[in-house]
């Protein structure tokens, strides 16, 4: 008996689909492209003008914008150049203390001497390791 209750509670595949099925007046309305563009036509003259208001007032806004821009370029430039060559100044005046030392150092006789002898003991070193051994192989 469940059995015979259970295919009572199912819907009809077909009475199911009617039920789903939109009528006619709950369909979306179709899209007319004759209607969309003569109401475009219609309001050109006013979207003209909205649109020339507009392009107007951003170019006024722009212009007023690069005035303040060169406005301001003009007071903050040379402030700004003489804080960066100040900067840079100090910077070479830092650097040049401690080179100033090696320059000195440099300028001894006996470091050119003793630095052409490493060179010569290193390239030495060099074709020593370089060099093959030889080995025999006797049968």
């Amino acid at each position: 008996m469940s059995s015979a209750r259970q295919n009572d509670d199912l819907v009809d595949e077909a009475r199911l689909r009617r039920a789903l099925r939109l009528e006619a007046a709950e369909l979306p309305p179709r899209i007319d492209l004759a209607a969309i563009a003569a109401r475009a036509r219609a309001e050109r003259p006013v979207f003209a003008a909205a649109s020339f208001a507009s392009t107007f007032f951003a170019g006024v806004a722009a212009a007023g914008l690069l005035g303040l821009i060169a406005t301001a370029l003009s007071t903050v430039v040379p402030a700004l150049a003489s804080d960066l060559f100040a900067a840079g100044i100090q910077t070479l005046a830092g650097v040049a203390v401690p080179v100033a030392a090696l320059v000195a150092l440099a300028a001894q006789p006996t470091v050119p001497i003793a630095m052409i002898a490493a060179l010569a003991v290193a390239i030495a070193y060099e074709y020593a390791q370089r060099r093959e051994r030889v080995v025999e192989l006797t049968s």
